[in-house]
């Protein structure tokens, strides 16, 4: 009973977050993992059309004055040289970020330190034992980025770095290959009151 009834008051203080927001963005997510630090240049042309694999997915924050949190949520699909099916995700599960001129500006950088998980899955059912079509990992992650508010409409762009990429602690999964920098480009809404 005490677990339930802490369930339902740590959901409702959750729910009623931003209530006390100063803002609320909510946007749609582009991502790129690389391997190891590259140029501008190779950045802008993996998400112009190269043959590197682009995750999609979403991202939400409750922004308090200056202080926020949030998580981001990234997949893809793909079918490998064998025709199965598999699921990628690269997902900052959650973060604390810091705003320093506001929420609410044209210009607003911003810094994000959190931790995630990573992932592969077979989605066929394939061959063999189940831990040969999964793969798992947790990571931190700091980031940084700025965001444009037009308005209400949010187009934001981040980079951020893993510094450590490891297996699930007492598991038989192998890691995921995650790159060391992942940068996020973003389109959606504030909603600011």
């Amino acid at each position: 009973m005490k677990s339930k009834v802490l369930a339902l008051v740590l959901t409702l203080a959750a729910l009623s977050a931003p209530c006390f927001a100063s803002a609320v963005h909510l946007t749609g997510n582009l991502s790129a993992d690389f391997f190891q630090v590259t140029s501008a240049d190779q950045i802008i042309a993996t998400f112009s059309g190269s043959d590197q694999p682009i995750l999609w997915g979403f991202g939400w924050e409750v922004i308090l004055d200056r202080l926020g949190f949030g998580g981001d949520y990234n997949v893809r699909f793909f079918q490998d040289t064998t025709s199965a099916w598999w699921l990628d995700w690269v997902v900052p599960v959650l973060f604390m970020s810091y705003h320093p001129f506001g929420s609410n500006r044209i210009l607003d950088p911003f810094l994000q330190v959190g931790f995630g998980s990573a992932g592969r899955v077979n989605i066929d059912g394939g061959e063999g034992r189940y831990t040969d079509n999964l793969y798992l990992s947790l990571f931190p992650f700091i980031a940084a980025g700025l965001a444009l508010n037009l308005d209400g409409l949010l187009l934001s762009a981040k980079a951020a770095y893993m510094p450590y990429n490891g297996e699930i602690p007492a598991a038989d999964i192998g890691a995921y290959p995650l790159g060391k920098l992942q940068v996020t480009l973003s389109a959606g809404l504030c909603i600011s009151w």
